[in-house]
């Protein structure tokens, strides 16, 4: 979830983009009513799943696609929420479960735009409206973290509350399934593992500072950041402590917090601090790798991708504009590529294109990894912007959920 100061930050750019965006940080924008915008459309959906925030249990936001998938892209619908969507919803099966920042979730088939079962229009007592996390889905169960304190489980099927728990504590983590058991961190620092089926505790950790980033799952390992500078690795199935790297304490020091959810691949950690550097840890001993300092802010988490005829590459933009192509093994840059404006959200990478945004220049915008040209832009921008089922994309903008499918 991006920080107070920085969506304040963001609401000043919103007045400066087009009058659609206008209507979603309340100018005078008209928005698009629920399920319209450019028409629907019935599409086929494909057979891959983007389950919660980063794809991956290792968070890598990456979809290994068919050359086809890459742009040129075609606009076939538009859904509009209405208020802001922060995170993209969980998608599985053909159907997105979408959660916006008034606490409102639905399920919205992606083949036709209808929508299954919305919370709040079938008055389904969650609590306070308030904004959500990243939607996981996992085992036919949907499971949203309210930033209040609130963690519902929900049938994926009709959206009946199976259970809910009132955490006590702020919740800006994005939750995870694995193997039965849900990982979310939470502004009391406190790291849960709760059994999935019912909410009840099974383990807690508890860390210096709060912990807004979403927790990462390795090889029975879980690994999150907290607010003073620390990445954790603990023992999944019982919470114990494997490693904890002080980066207040590293290369190049500082005192900058995490915000930015780690991703686990190459047998490394990777992870930007949010005064604008990106550090890769060893993954089983914690140890720095590498640390690479950008000219801006990083709120977003990283992309990991090893695109056929590239490397391992950390993918991630900053407020300096610009987003960052780095050798995952080193940290040396590859490229970088000025976006326009700063870039406040996480980058994903679906085939051999990466996707950003920024709100200064109100677009989502797609680079081929090969040519690091351009290849792709829309203009609705959004924190996360594209996910995909490897039969379309679908991009998230501010206040609507874009389908596309391939030229």
């Amino acid at each position: 979830m991006i920080p107070s100061h920085a969506l304040r930050r963001m609401a000043l750019l919103c007045l400066a983009i087009p009058a659609l965006i206008l209507g979603a940080c309340g100018g005078d924008g008209s928005p698009e009513p629920d399920g319209q915008g450019t028409g629907q459309a019935e599409i086929e959906t494909g057979p891959d799943n983007w389950p919660h925030f980063g794809r991956e249990s290792q968070r890598t936001h990456f979809l290994a696609a068919p050359d086809r998938l890459n742009p040129p892209l075609k606009q076939e619908w538009s859904f509009s929420d209405r208020v802001l969507i922060e995170f993209p919803p969980a998608l599985h099966q053909g159907v997105a479960y979408l959660a916006d920042k008034y606490g409102d979730v639905r399920a919205l088939r992606l083949s036709d735009q209808k929508v299954l079962w919305d919370i709040q229009k079938d008055h389904r007592d969650v609590g306070p409206p308030t904004d959500t996390t990243a939607p996981a889905y996992a085992d036919g169960h949907v499971y949203v973290a309210f930033q209040g304190g609130t963690l519902v489980s929900l049938d994926a099927g009709t959206g009946r509350i199976e259970w809910k728990r009132n955490m006590q504590t702020g919740l800006q983590s994005s939750p995870i399934v694995i193997d039965g058991r849900l990982y979310l961190g939470s502004e009391k620092a406190i790291l849960f593992a709760l059994d999935a089926r019912n909410g009840r505790t099974i383990w807690t950790y508890k860390a210096p500072t709060p912990i807004k980033t979403s927790p990462s799952v390795d090889s029975g390992t879980v690994y999150f950041g907290d607010y003073s500078g620390s990445i954790f690795a603990l023992d999944a199935r019982r919470g114990k402590l494997k490693w904890r790297t002080d980066t207040t304490n590293t290369r190049p020091g500082g005192d900058g917090g995490f915000y930015s959810s780690p991703a686990i691949a190459g047998g490394k950690v990777y992870a930007g601090r949010d005064d604008g550097i990106v550090y890769a840890f060893d993954r089983k001993t914690g140890r720095q790798s590498w640390f690479f300092q950008t000219a801006g802010d990083i709120y977003g988490s990283p992309a990991v991708a090893e695109v056929p005829g590239t490397p391992l590459t950390v993918y991630i933009g900053s407020y300096d504009s610009r987003l960052y192509a780095l050798n995952a093994s080193n940290g040396r840059k590859e490229w970088d590529f000025d976006v326009g404006g700063p870039v406040p959200g996480t980058a994903t990478v679906v085939g051999r294109t990466v996707y950003t945004s920024s709100f200064k220049t109100a677009k989502s915008i797609g680079i081929d990894i090969h040519s690091r040209k351009q290849t792709f832009s829309y203009d609705s921008p959004g924190y996360t912007p594209m996910i995909s089922d490897g039969e379309n994309l679908y991009l998230v903008g501010y206040y609507t959920l874009h389908g596309f499918r391939p030229e």
